[in-house]
């Protein structure tokens, strides 16, 4: 019986592992955009109302936009970085170390060696073995993680 090695794709995990933290700041700022709504739904119809019937399109579109972050974009983010949090509990609390620095804090490889005390061999060989990890973790959900509509291109 042949058995097939599961490939890790260890850069795609790696830009994962950075875009987690613009994740989590896009989905703050979403939410704190989603404030102003009440006030811009009650300005559009007094626009609507006072304004001989034209609705002030700019106003119109920025209720719009926020309207599809509350239905698309931060349920896919949470969905995103949930997925990511579900990959961290697979780590010790060292490997999660390893990953802030590394990812989130996003140090330089020699930096995150010097405060980990690793020699070069042991920080690629933890790299690719916490990689290997997070990816068997979620590899059955990964397309949640590479399609994102709102990416600006």
């Amino acid at each position: 019986m042949l058995l097939v090695e599961q490939i890790t794709p260890y850069e795609k995990v790696e830009n994962w592992l950075i875009a987690y933290t613009d994740w989590k700041a896009r989905l703050e700022y979403a939410q704190t955009e989603l404030t102003h709504i009440p006030g811009l739904t009650k300005a559009l119809h007094e626009v609507a109302i006072y304004g001989c019937g034209q609705r002030n399109d700019t106003l119109l579109r920025t209720v719009i936009h926020r309207l599809e972050i509350t239905e698309y974009e931060i349920p896919f983010l949470k969905s995103r970085i949930g997925l990511i949090e579900y990959a961290f509990s697979a780590l010790t609390p060292e490997e999660r170390r390893f990953i802030q620095l590394r990812y989130q804090d996003q140090l330089a490889f020699a930096i995150v060696m010097d405060r980990l005390g690793l020699s070069r061999r042991a920080f690629f060989y933890h790299r690719k073995r916490i990689l290997q990890k997070i990816y068997r973790k979620i590899k059955s959900r990964t397309a949640l993680l590479e399609y994102d509509p709102f990416d600006e291109k």
